[in-house]
Parts: structure tokens; C-alpha cells; sequence
């Protein structure tokens, strides 16, 4: 359904994506020459360096994994006869066992003794990471069970702003962008939730219950997201999804013998893997696992490489949209009508604003966080704690006087931006912003 990696996100992923960060310690050095400064950010979400040029497999890629994430609503939709716990366990088991080839293969190929022990030292995360994605997928599935798959879909795609907002509550730094569009997705949700024009064939199919358990399907995913960016600066994709994958595979598995009254042994829908003995389930089963888990995920985690995390975490704010469209031509839902077409385009539009403005506020923070440790380094005060150094990169003064020195100013001027007559001393100079999303000076 949506982007874990880090989209962005979005988004989604898209997507995708906040949370901890590992700081590595690096080393800096001058800048002699016009050549950019070469170094390994420290911040993780600056790892992300594009290739010269897209490759041709890029675009057609991207469009896939879209229709990919984007049906997989309509495929479970053709299984609403199964319980909705037994039928979000199905969806991760097979996704489970093919993650974990590549999981193998990454596993030996990939990491040293050093890395494996970090890995094994990370098993907290990754469980809490699991327990998000099930609760995330229980949360989805049943309701889609209890509302339309276009309502579901709206819904379970507010994680940006569900972001927001918790980044609100938090006291956070959020952008105004952020702010608004939150707001007018509110909105938008209300009068989706509400639909004051639905006939009586929709007043059936939908249920404020239902939205609500798509919504909490995205609050849910928020904690994916967030030990996932962590996890997943340093871990290689497979690795990580494998284990993650698995153990909500399990957790699901376990709560649908309970509270679905599941079975180990019985065939179709009774059965916690039911869907191995049955002609109807088991091709939905494996085109859930193969389409939207494999194409649709790990292509958006492979696009990570060639395109922007903005062109990424937008294209999956496409899903509901598409996902729409791709059920009325399978015939498993009926045409939306008019407050379902207002209300969704109102959550699409927000839903964007709200990804576009966290990515830029994002890209904004990793490189003023670049300069502030690259005005460290020039001059050459180790003893200058991070945040006296981020009071002179932003143009605050600080209470000691040794560090409004001319060069400190010039220093601070071009980390800032502002307008320089002159180049300076040639024995000190200016600081060249190195982050790929930097303005070319």
C-alpha cells in the first residue's frame, strides 16, 4: 500500500518519510580550490546523491510501481469473505519468504562481521518496526472491509499530514506549507467522511468506523517510517524489509488465530494459511506479494537512487486516484460520486502541498546543518559546541567576543547566503556548499 522507505515521503515513500539520526564523526578538510569540498554527510537523509542522468528503465519503473501500490486495494477487495486480521496475514506471509532471499543474498554478499553485529544489536527497532507494519496492514484491510475502497484509500494516504501534526503536538519546527496543508486536508477528510450527497447504495458501503481504521492504518505506518529512516541509512533494503516483513507476518498470523478464530490446517478462508489450498485466493495472494510488495515497494527504494524523494513521495500521493480508477475497471467498486470526487481531490491536493513542503523544509535543515559543521571546521575551534556554531551559521551573535572575528563574518555571510563584495584572504576560503540540493554559487 504505501512507501516504507522513505519516500518520501511521502510519502509516502514515498515516500515517503522522519526520525533518528546516526551521526558519524568525519573528517573535514579546506577547501583549496573551486573543486566542491568531498565528504560523507553525517545527516542520513543526505546520502541520497543523484546519478548524472536518469537511465531509461527509471520512468517506466516508476509508472509500474505506481499501478503496482495502487491495486493492491482492488485485490483485496476480491477477498472480502476472508477475515480482515487473516487476510492482512496473508498479504505479508509470501511477501516474508521472497524478501528474505534477497535478505540472504545481502546478508553475505554485502555485510561484514561488523555490520551483522549492528544489525543483531537492532532487533529492538526492527520489532517495533514489524509491529507498526501489522497493525498498519490489520488496521488497512479491515477497513476496507467497512468502507469503500476509495474512502479507505484517501485515508490510509494521510500519513504526511498525520506527520504534521504529531510534529505539532511535538513542538517541532514545521513549515507554514506543512501547516495549511494540513489544514485544508482536514477539511477535505471531513467532508469526505461526511459525504452530505452520498445516496443510499453508498451510505451502505460506507462507515465512519471504516474511515477511522484507515486513518489509524496511516498513524500506524508513521512508526514504520520513522525506525525505518533510521534503520535504513546504514542497512541495505533487503535486510531490513525481510526481518520487519516477517514479524508482522507473525504478529498478524497469531492475533487471526484468536480473533478471527482461524485455523493452522483448514483450506480458504478459515485458515491462517488457507489461501495455499485454494484456486481463488492463492494468485491474489501471490500478485499482492510479487505486485505491490516487490514491484511496487522495492522499485520505489530502488527509484530512491535515480529520482528526487519529492518525485517520489508525489507519486505516491497518486495511489488513491489511481487505485480509484483501477477498481471501477475491475468492476469491484461503483463510480465515486460527486463529495467522494470533492473531498478526495481536496486530501490529494493538501496531501501534496504537505509532502512538497516537508521535503523542501527537510532538504533546508540538512544543509544548514552541513554548513554549520563546515564553519566549524574552517575555523578550526573544536572547542565551539554545536550549538553556539548554529547561532553564527544562522547570524545570531554569541557572548564571546572572539567569535565576531572579519573572518567569522564572511564565513558566517557565505554559509548564510547574503551578498559578498569580495572573495576575502586568500589564505581563508569561502565555504562551498557540497550538498546536491545546494544553489550552484
Amino acid at each position: 500500500m504505501t512507501l516504507g522507505a522513505n519516500t518520501v515521503t511521502s510519502g509516502h515513500g514515498a515516500a515517503m518519510g522522519g526520525g533518528g539520526r546516526e551521526v558519524a564523526v568525519e573528517e573535514w578538510t579546506r577547501l583549496e580550490s573551486q573543486e566542491p569540498m568531498q565528504h560523507k554527510s553525517p545527516f542520513p537523509g543526505a546520502q541520497w546523491h543523484p546519478s548524472n542522468g536518469v537511465p531509461l528503465f527509471a520512468w517506466p519503473l516508476l509508472v509500474f510501481a505506481v499501478l503496482a501500490v495502487s491495486s493492491a486495494a482492488s485485490a483485496f477487495k476480491q477477498m472480502m469473505d476472508v477475515p480482515a486480521i487473516t487476510l492482512a496475514a496473508w498479504r505479508l506471509q509470501l511477501t516474508g519468504v521472497l524478501l528474505s532471499i534477497g535478505a540472504v543474498w545481502q546478508w553475505f554478499r554485502e555485510l561484514g562481521p561488523e555490520e551483522r553485529a549492528r544489525c543483531f544489536a537492532s532487533w529492538h527497532l526492527m520489532l517495533g518496526s514489524g509491529i507498526c507494519l501489522g497493525l498498519h496492514f490489520g488496521l488497512w484491510v479491515w477497513g476496507l472491509e467497512h468502507t469503500s475502497l476509495t474512502h479507505s484509500l484517501f485515508f490510509v494516504s494521510l500519513t504526511p499530514v498525520v506527520l504534521t501534526a504529531g510534529m505539532l503536538i511535538l513542538r517541532k519546527p514545521v513549515s507554514k506549507g506543512e501547516i495549511f496543508g494540513s489544514l485544508l486536508a482536514f477539511l477535505g477528510g471531513c467532508f469526505l467522511a461526511l459525504d452530505p450527497w452520498k445516496s443510499s447504495e453508498e451510505a451502505k458501503e460506507v462507515s465512519v468506523q471504516g474511515d477511522v481504521a484507515s486513518l489509524l492504518a496511516a498513524v500506524a505506518f508513521i512508526g514504520y517510517l520513522l525506525i525505518g529512516r533510521q534503520l535504513r541509512s546504514w542497512m541495505p533494503i533487503f535486510v531490513y524489509a525481510a526481518p520487519v516483513t516477517c514479524i508482522g507476518a507473525l504478529g498478524l498470523t497469531l492475533v487471526a488465530l484468536v480473533a478471527d478464530g482461524a485455523s493452522f490446517v483448514k483450506p480458504g478462508a478459515e485458515g491462517v494459511f488457507g489461501w495455499l489450498a485454494s484456486a481463488h485466493y492463492a494468485p491474489l495472494v501471490v500478485y499482492l506479494s510479487i505486485g505491490p510488495g516487490i514491484v511496487g515497494h522495492t522499485g520505489f527504494n530502488t527509484l530512491l537512487r535515480y529520482l528526487t524523494p519529492l518525485t517520489i513521495a508525489l507519486a505516491f500521493q497518486l495511489e488513491p486516484l489511481v487505485g480509484t480508477l483501477i477498481g471501477f475497471a475491475l468492476g469491484v467498486v461503483d463510480a465515486p460520486g460527486l463529495a467522494t470526487w470533492i473531498g478526495g481531490l481536496v486530501v490529494l491536493l493538501a496531501t501534496c502541498w504537505v509532502t512538497s513542503s516537508t521535503v523542501k523544509r527537510e532538504a533546508t535543515e540538512m544543509q544548514r546543518g552541513l554548513a554549520v559543521l563546515e564553519l566549524g571546521h574552517v575555523m578550526d575551534r573544536p572547542d565551539l559546541d554545536p550549538d553556539s556554531l548554529s547561532v553564527m551559521a544562522g547570524g545570531g551573535k554569541h557572548n564571546d567576543p572572539a567569535y565576531e572575528t572579519d573572518e567569522t563574518e564572511l564565513i558566517m555571510r557565505d554559509v548564510r547566503g547574503d551578498e559578498i563584495g569580495e572573495e576575502g584572504d586568500d589564505s581563508m576560503p569561502l565555504i562551498r556548499h557540497t550538498h546536491p540540493h545546494a544553489p550552484d554559487r
